[in-house]
């Protein structure tokens, strides 16, 4: 149904509280008096039965006893009597409906048959689902609070979509402390019907929002979510904190959300296909919603940083190299400029250090004199609290002189006590600081790499003038006969197979005796690498390694005894058919491994990274997901 219904999450004209109570310290007792104390102004309707009034407001003990259309029911009963519920709201034409209530899948069993009862209940019908075990939803610009946030965040164009309550009460919490402005705070629970894929696809046409932030445990259905990602992706950034990388933190999110987390390098590749940046941690999760709550995009990887203590400076053109970017080169113009505004010491290149005793008239000649020159993506303005350096005036002085600007423009105060009125300063001025210059580095490349992303996106691969043409008969042939033989080629068959579409390989030969072996080996020359054959696996098992660099006819003989000997005393299954041998290429510039999987969820998966004797060691293997182009190439390659 995608986006069917769901701007009655977000703009009800009347709400439905099922399970509203006069009892202080329940749920239905807090979210009613959220719900009257945040300035609503749609239609209020408490839905118990055990009582006429709640909060001063007429209650009904039935949906249906309410005389009147309802667009949003909130329902905060115990789970056992919510299908019934759900019923009462499909009857009465209810357009959608929040499960606060918790205990279903995540629950095992029993809450996956209460699901499956409500999924029974909605068939066929528009109600839209969001829940069960939902923290609800926050609007800020329209007063709707449906959650135990107690105050609600500012308004602004951030929208936060997370499968945890406790991120969306945390991330309420940093919009009063860093001045963030959202326009949603969403909690999906356990996404019995709408999921992420909906949300964003709806947020996506939402003008009123800017980007996108998620907190993903898992994702239901991949495909819909790169749908709406991708197309999403290309008008508004989209940042996501994945979790669930390790066996521990996939087992821990599949007992919160009642779900598997997939494998963890394909959500890699699926985001950064469909143009979404990911973040590691969750300080840089924070770090990047202050980001783009406040600031424009990152076009270029150009940084400039103006600082008042050399240290930090040195810190920050570290950060900037370590995550690939680069400190901006200053025009003649810049420097004449700046030569006759700073004192006669101050660093005349980036970053540029205006000496401790800079004054708040310093910082802003050093940062107008920059900004005018044009030569630079961002910048990073150090404050570190000195002697004869007040912050909270250099805060207000750059305050009113940063912002707006045409590039992100970001702040590190340094410091603890003395730096946090200049802190909050520039954050009611709508200008993102953090404590430490790496933090303030690391925010912009995430923003650096939402535009790459972005590009590739975008980008219409040129097409290859290779001038190779395949041999498409035989290559069906050779997948005709592995299919027959089980659905796998051997080392012969399929570098075959790679050469049929003039994939360069090391030519091999096959040998099923000593005296065929040898004369492959004479027809071939030395050295040598002699390997298992066998038709029933594609690799040799531990146990049945290769000979390399075989040199002489005795040498080859001794290779074939022991292979011939040892196939099959530590392993039954593995039945050897004789030999392989090609070339042993002595000095290779890499050794690489490429596969392929087809994944049940991302569907086809491209596998790249180390390959021969290293290949285990490394560990490090890249993901990316089809079509394959130059700069999926490029990327893998960097990646691994």
């Amino acid at each position: 149904m995608a986006v069917q219904n769901l701007d009655k999450f977000f703009k009800p004209s009347s709400i439905a509280l099922i399970g509203a109570s006069e009892r202080k310290a329940s749920i239905g007792w807090d979210l009613m008096r959220k719900l009257t104390g945040t300035g609503y102004d749609g239609v209020l309707l408490p839905i118990n039965p055990k009582y006429d009034h709640i909060q001063g407001i007429k209650a009904y003990p039935s949906l249906s006893r309410a005389g009147r259309s309802v667009d949003l029911a909130i329902i905060v009963t115990p789970i056992s009597t919510v299908p019934s519920i759900i019923r009462d709201c499909v009857r009465v034409g209810v357009g959608a409906a929040i499960i606060i209530s918790a205990g279903g899948r995540e629950t095992g069993g029993v809450g996956l048959k209460i699901e499956r009862k409500i999924r029974k209940e909605i068939a066929g019908s528009t109600l839209r689902i969001l829940g069960p075990n939902s923290f609800g939803v926050v609007c800020p610009d329209r007063r709707i609070n449906t959650t135990f946030i107690s105050e609600v965040p500012l308004s602004g164009k951030v929208a936060f979509i997370s499968q945890s309550g406790g991120l969306c009460a945390a991330m309420a919490d940093l919009s009063s402390k860093e001045g963030i402005g959202f326009s949603h705070l969403v909690s999906v629970g356990s996404m019995l019907d709408v999921d992420f894929g909906d949300l964003v696809d709806y947020l996506g046409e939402d003008e009123s929002v800017k980007s996108i932030l998620l907190y993903i445990e898992t994702l239901p259905n991949v495909r819909k979510f790169m749908s709406a990602a991708r197309s999403v992706s290309r008008v508004k950034p989209i940042v996501v904190l994945k979790v669930g990388k390790s066996g521990a933190g996939a087992r821990a999110a599949a007992s919160h959300t009642g779900s598997p987390t997939g494998e963890d390098a394909l959500y890699d590749a699926a985001f950064k296909r469909a143009g979404i940046v990911r973040v590691s941690t969750l300080e840089a999760f924070f770090d990047c919603a202050e980001l783009l709550g406040k600031q424009p995009r990152l076009l270029g990887n150009r940084l400039v940083v103006v600082t008042n203590s050399g240290g930090a400076g040195v810190m920050a053109a570290d950060a900037v190299a370590s995550y690939g970017l680069e400190l901006a080169s200053l025009s003649k113009e810049a420097l004449k400029k700046l030569d006759e505004k700073m004192p006669p010491h101050w660093s005349r290149k980036n970053p540029l250090d205006i000496l401790g005793d800079a004054t708040p008239e310093r910082y802003v000649d050093a940062v107008d004199a920059c900004f005018d020159a044009g030569d630079l993506d961002g910048m990073l303005v150090i404050l570190n609290p000195q002697a004869m350096t007040d912050p909270a005036d250099t805060a207000e002085t750059l305050a009113g002189n940063l912002n707006p600007k045409p590039y992100p423009v970001v702040t590190s105060v340094m410091g603890g006590m003395v730096a946090e009125k200049a802190r909050e300063v520039l954050n009611r001025a709508g200008i993102p600081t953090y404590e430490t210059p790496e933090r303030a580095v690391r925010a912009l490349y995430y923003l650096h790499e939402y535009g790459r992303n972005l590009k590739m996106l975008q980008e219409i691969p040129p097409r290859l003038q290779s001038g190779v043409e395949a041999d498409h008969e035989g290559a069906a042939s050779l997948i005709k006969q592995g299919l027959k033989k089980g659905g796998l080629l051997g080392d012969v068959e399929s570098k075959q197979l790679l050469a049929s579409f003039g994939i360069k390989v090391n030519p091999t030969k096959s040998a099923r005796s000593l005296d065929e072996a040898l004369q492959v080996a004479g027809e071939t020359g030395y050295p040598l690498v002699m390997t298992p054959h066998s038709g029933s696996f594609s690799f040799s098992p531990e146990g049945h390694r290769s000979w390399s660099d075989l040199r002489s006819r005795e040498e080859v003989r001794r290779a074939y005894h022991e292979i011939m000997t040892n196939g099959s005393r530590e392993n039954s299954s593995y039945r050897i058919n004789g030999v392989t041998l090609q070339p042993f290429i002595i000095n290779p510039d890499y050794e690489i491994y490429m596969g392929a999987k087809r994944d049940p969820s991302f569907g086809p998966a491209i596998l790249f990274g180390m390959g021969g004797a290293f290949a285990d060691a490394s560990g490090k293997r890249a993901a990316g997901l089809p079509p394959l182009n130059r700069s999926l190439a490029r990327m893998l390659i960097e990646e691994s």
